[in-house]
């Protein structure tokens, strides 16, 4: 199932045995595969015992099932989920950036800037951006638009060949335009 990033910003994560673990910050990922590689939380004072040895506030969840309503809802009870903790580390990289980063094609025309992300939580990978299409690109591809309408569009990340504060793709306008969804 792909969710947006949005939709993980902020969203209590509880234990499977009621305990509440903390909230969502962000989602580390590597820029090169793609991968989710946990979830940031923000663990809540009354977890210590989960937090024990990690000094600070912020852990990181490594990727697994769960359940996502109005609260993400783990499989593991607290003490299991001990197993799947990590510290939480600055060296990797965070999807949260990304949001608003100019998008650029090989030839360094601008295709627009980020909207949101999407996550398949099946496989924990980064499929997909969102983009908001920039007026130039809209016109160099040949794209119809009403008069106030802006156009999104989204791009498997599959095309995206570095990601930092400005995301450089792999292909030229004609080829991205080629691998794009225009969405509704």
């Amino acid at each position: 199932m792909e969710v947006p990033l949005e939709a993980f910003k902020d969203i209590q994560v509880i234990s499977s045995d009621a305990y509440e673990v903390g909230e969502v910050v962000d989602i580390r990922y590597d820029p090169f595969e793609w991968n989710v590689a946990g979830l940031r939380i923000r663990s809540k004072r009354s977890s210590n015992k989960l937090a024990a040895g990690f000094g600070k506030a912020n852990v990181m969840i490594l990727p697994e099932k769960f359940v996502m309503n109005d609260v993400m809802l783990l499989s593991q009870t607290i003490e299991r989920l001990k197993d799947s903790l990590v510290p939480d580390n600055d060296n990797i990289a965070s999807l949260s950036p990304l949001i608003n980063a100019k998008v650029v094609t090989k030839d360094n025309m601008l295709v627009g800037s980020v909207v949101t992300i999407m996550i398949d939580t099946d496989n924990w990978k980064v499929m997909s951006m969102v983009i908001r299409l920039d007026k130039q690109a809209i016109e160099a591809m040949g794209l119809k638009k009403g008069f106030f309408a802006k156009i999104n569009a989204e791009i498997p990340t599959d095309i995206i060949l570095s990601s930092a504060e400005m995301i450089h793709l792999s292909e030229q306008i004609d080829g991205v335009k080629e691998r794009m969804t225009i969405l509704e």
